[in-house]
């Protein structure tokens, strides 16, 4: 028995976008409610936004990617046969 397969359509698109921007606006009013609250210094939210913040957004395209069905690709179809 075969499985079928949909390609990811303009809704997984939205929703990919949608949750992209979403991640990045909450970690920027995360690290801005800290700077406000006195946890961080300015200096460290700068530093915190160039080495922790471009992982954590790449974490999140990742995993709203193979969530929504991005993570197949043309090595998932299987093995190429010539005739």
């Amino acid at each position: 028995m075969t499985t079928v397969r949909f390609k990811p359509g303009p809704a997984s698109t939205r929703a990919f976008n949608l949750g992209s921007l979403a991640a990045a606006l909450i970690a920027c009013v995360a690290m801005g409610a800290c700077l406000w609250a006195g946890v961080l210094t300015l200096p460290e939210l700068v530093l915190l936004s160039l080495v922790v913040l471009p992982p954590y957004l790449l974490l999140v395209a990742c995993v709203l990617g193979v969530w929504l069905g991005y993570s197949r690709d043309a090595r998932t179809r299987g093995p190429v046969r010539y005739s």
